[in-house]
């Protein structure tokens, strides 16, 4: 998709050098650009997560990894490329979550395609969200990663 590979050849970088995100590449054995994905830490709301997820947390944000990023070669979709991309990102936002505690992940669907993908990983939206946010509890993901196992 075009705006994402524009913005990882126009942010990617100065993003990295500011903290205002980290970028993680996959190449393939000829050093090309096979995917990539881009974090970074926030904070949520429970008003603004699906009522399952924010049902009994405290009225302050709640940490969470953003999903800024995301995004694979036209070459290698249906390979299987983008599960194993998501399962990384996935892993390295539980690890982020250790040091800063954060409770979701989350991602900002780009298209429909893209909103059912996450969706097959457990992502949920929030009704009557117009910016189409979705989230994922860390924990509820590492362990359904563990049953895959």
């Amino acid at each position: 998709m075009k705006s994402l590979d524009d913005w990882l050849r126009a942010h990617a970088l100065e993003n990295q050098r500011r903290n205002l995100s980290r970028t993680f590449v996959l190449v393939d054995d000829a050093n090309h650009i096979a995917g990539y994905y881009a974090l970074t830490m926030g904070g949520v709301g429970r008003e603004a997560l699906p009522h399952r997820l924010g049902h009994g947390l405290p009225a302050y944000d709640i940490g969470m990894v953003l999903l800024a990023r995301f995004g694979i070669d036209d070459n290698y979709k249906g390979k299987g490329l983008g599960r194993d991309l998501l399962i990384e990102a996935i892993e390295r936002a539980a690890d982020a979550g250790m040091s800063a505690a954060a409770r979701f992940i989350a991602v900002d669907p780009v298209d429909e395609l893209a909103r059912s993908f996450y969706a097959r990983f457990g992502f949920k939206t929030v009704d009557g969200d117009p910016g189409g946010r979705m989230y994922l509890r860390i924990d509820e993901a590492l362990a359904a990663l563990e049953r895959r196992s």
